[in-house]
């Protein structure tokens, strides 16, 4: 009797022990275990989202979802208030970001806070930016409806159009092949017709032979044009050397070439110096001129050395 009641305490504490192991396990793998912050975020769409979903901060556990509750923000417009736990005392910068994805395609909704920049940390209980889950599935199933409308509403209007169009057009061919057929055979008969009059009219034997003369013509102007430009790469060089030649010449006279332009130079300046008395001196000598010419032509005898003649309409007026 008293070997049962030892195996039944054993056996108790065994099951007592198990238990609180598992509820240790539980806590720990919920994330839930010792002391945390508390934080929320704001999203429009909580697909996927729920209670003990797993909060991540750059790819590390921290934490986990304990509350979703909505709010009203008015006009319609309807979002969650998403609560979490992290670790107490984590560091999280004030402009990181709180975004609900799927790590991959058969894993579930987690969020994943990414760290910002910023050297200004959140207080426990702030709200962290969030970016709404995008839902894979989702977005598939709208672009298969899109395909869908598409392949209703355009694709197959299409496809009975150009059925209509190939038949008609099909119809058409039939109906008028024989005749553009025939119209082929006509445009063939006419083509070789102007071929056999080109042949006969141009192609002459006398006209083959002025042909040959024109061509014998153009190579005969083909070689003299390459004479002539071979003369013009001569008279090109015969040039390049005479612009040497006279750039070697005003080198070597240069020292000539400036000392007569600086006495050019003395000249003009001495020019402008006298060019007063010099216009002065021809004035007076141009009066003198003038003088002299009046003169001679009154009394022509003094170019003889006689003695100017008498006035006499003054020698009248004294007889009077």
């Amino acid at each position: 009797m008293q070997d049962s009641r030892i195996n039944y305490v054993v056996v108790g504490a065994f099951v007592t022990a198990m238990i609180v192991a598992l509820i240790v396990v539980i806590s720990i793998l919920a994330g839930s275990s010792g002391a945390s912050d508390k934080y929320f975020t704001v999203y429009g769409n909580v697909s996927g989202v729920k209670f003990g979903t797993q909060v991540f901060y750059e790819g590390y556990q921290i934490g986990q979802v304990e509350k979703i509750e909505p709010i009203d923000r008015g006009d319609n417009q309807l979002q969650f208030r998403v609560e979490f736990d992290v670790q107490e005392g984590w560091k999280i910068p004030e402009d990181s970001v709180a975004r609900a994805q799927v790590s991959g395609l058969l894993s579930g909704v987690a969020i994943d806070i990414r760290a910002g920049k910023s050297t200004t940390l959140l207080k426990p209980g702030s709200q962290i930016r969030g970016l709404e889950p995008t839902n894979m599935f989702a977005a598939l199933q709208d672009i298969s409806s899109q395909f869908g409308d598409l392949s209703a509403n355009s694709i197959k209007p299409l496809l009975n159009n150009l059925n209509k169009y190939v038949t008609v057009l099909g119809d058409s061919t039939v109906d008028h092949l024989p005749k553009a057929m025939a119209d082929l055979e006509k445009i063939a008969a006419s083509v070789q017709r102007t071929v056999g009059l080109i042949e006969n009219a141009v192609l002459k034997p006398q006209n083959r032979e002025h042909l040959d003369s024109i061509i014998a013509n153009f190579d005969t102007t083909a070689a003299n044009l390459a004479q002539v430009t071979g003369g013009l790469d001569e008279t090109r060089k015969v040039l390049n050397e005479s612009i040497v030649k006279v750039n070697g010449v005003i080198d070597a006279n240069a020292g000539n070439v400036n000392e007569a332009a600086r006495d050019l130079r003395y000249t003009l300046d001495t020019i402008a110096r006298y060019v007063d008395d010099i216009s002065h001196n021809t004035d007076a000598t141009a009066r003198n001129m003038a003088e002299f010419s009046r003169a001679i032509r009154e009394n022509p005898g003094l170019l003889l050395g006689g003695s100017p003649q008498k006035d006499q309409a003054k020698g009248k007026e004294g007889s009077k």
